[in-house]
């Protein structure tokens, strides 16, 4: 049997050959670059936009830091009318500072320990609402509160969390000048200048005029806060501080 390849059959099994060397090589070593370039692409458009995001998120760290501080100190304005969270004899302390001026004569002061309590949320009934058939056919123009529609279609009054809170309770006693009622008149008043949340409970007063050592004994409750440290809200979130590397990604790869 003759093998012998003429020259035509030898081109054409050259050029078969280069074809199939190419082919495989295509497939072998050219697509999956290409497939690794596609994947690359990809990649780098998934974190342009996560930079994106970030530089977003960054440009609106100013606008939560101002809302931070406006929070703080509109906390800080409120958290003034309560007393601050502290041990019974610190709030024997303040209601002996408030009412120095007045150069009473305390002979007694009980003071309980102060204990959580909630205090709801305080809302006013709309009882003055008249939500009838004529009165809703007449608001041509939807002028009434919404509160109108809501009792008017059977929609339940909105409930509010309550708010958990030191309350302490005291009774102290002092002495009536000549029996004079003014004593108990100045410390009610002194007591209100204050405008924290103290609550006068109840006063009682001897009514004997000739007892030049007639007593007075009230009866307070105070409420209480854990403060919050305005001035250090403030001083945290004067700048923005960069976000440090993680001590992990931040080493040097080892040899």
């Amino acid at each position: 049997m003759n093998l012998k390849l003429s020259y035509r059959d030898k081109v054409i099994f050259i050029v078969v050959m280069v074809i199939l060397v190419l082919v495989a090589g295509f497939f072998i070593f050219i697509k999956p670059k290409f497939e690794n370039v596609e994947i690359a692409k990809a990649n780098l458009a998934a974190k342009q936009q996560e930079k994106e995001n970030i530089d977003a998120k960054i440009g609106t760290l100013s606008d939560i830091i101002d809302n931070m501080k406006a929070t703080a100190e509109e906390i800080g304005e409120k958290q003034e009318i309560f007393l601050d969270e502290a041990h019974p004899y610190v709030n024997e302390t303040y209601i002996r500072d408030a009412l120095s001026s007045l150069n009473l004569n305390i002979t007694s002061m009980n003071t309980s320990y102060t204990t959580a309590a909630a205090i709801n949320r305080y809302t006013v009934a709309k009882q003055n609402y008249l939500a009838y058939e004529n009165k809703m056919n007449a608001d041509l123009y939807n002028e009434l509160p919404q509160e109108v529609y809501d009792l008017y279609n059977g929609v339940p009054a909105q409930t509010y969390p309550n708010t958990i809170i030191g309350v302490t309770n005291m009774t102290f006693s002092f002495k009536l000048e000549n029996a004079s009622i003014n004593k108990v008149y100045d410390v009610m008043n002194r007591l209100a200048d204050d405008e924290k949340t103290i609550v006068l409970n109840s006063v009682n007063a001897e009514s004997d005029s000739t007892d030049a050592n007639a007593d007075a004994s009230i009866n307070l409750t105070m409420y209480s806060i854990f403060p919050l440290n305005v001035e250090e809200v403030l001083k945290e979130t004067d700048e923005i501080k960069p976000i440090e590397p993680a001590a992990e990604e931040a080493a040097e790869p080892a040899a």
